[in-house]
């Protein structure tokens, strides 16, 4: 498994949507595809919990021009998902696909983490001292076997983070691609030599 940048004919997860908030739930299922979203453990006592919103209300999908939370936000002009401050969210990414990229806005938890197949990545170790409040990364994962489950774990019970433009696809082993890319080389620099003879 590596973090780098992918993307070979993708599936996105966008829908647009009329009202700022048209879907709240523990569980939202991708129409296009792409997967699914769990809020396994919510958060409590946040921004999520006041007003007409409830932290045990789950994940919510927010228009473009609603953003009820500093510093999270949507990255298109589509919709986008809060966490609504959830400790846990699961992405269990369609089967079939090795690869899946995202934006995530205001990831400022600097305890918080990302976990792939077991392994635990930290927000320190993937976003660096960079964890101001409003700040936007681009995620991409990659795993020749197949995508599993990709958790988000926050340590802090009252914040959160967007996510937008999440996209799967199957793409080639970028170590079958550089050996191509070698390959090709090689004989462009065979035919070169034949024709200097």
């Amino acid at each position: 498994m590596i973090l780098s940048t992918l993307g070979i004919s993708p599936k996105h997860l966008t829908t647009t949507r009329s009202t700022p908030l048209e879907v709240s739930s523990s569980t939202i299922n991708s129409t296009v595809g792409v997967g699914s979203f769990t809020s396994a453990v919510s958060g409590t006592g946040g921004l999520c919990d006041s007003g007409s919103y409830n932290c045990n209300d789950g994940l919510a999908v927010l228009n473009a021009g609603a953003s009820p939370f500093s510093g999270r936000y949507a990255v298109s002009s589509d919709n986008w998902l809060d966490s609504m401050d959830a400790r846990q969210m699961v992405i269990s990414p369609a089967a079939g696909f090795n690869s899946m990229g995202f934006y995530i806005t205001d990831p400022n938890d600097a305890g918080g983490r990302l976990s792939l197949g077991g392994v635990d990545f930290s927000f320190g170790d993937i976003f660096g001292s960079s964890l101001g409040n409003g700040r936007i990364f681009y995620i991409s994962l990659y795993d020749a076997a197949g995508l599993g489950d990709v958790s988000i774990f926050s340590n802090n019970p009252d914040d959160g983070y967007g996510i937008d433009n999440v996209t799967v696809a199957n793409v080639t082993e970028p170590g079958t691609l550089a050996l191509l890319a070698l390959g090709l080389l090689g004989l462009g620099l065979s035919r070169r030599s034949r024709r200097n003879r």
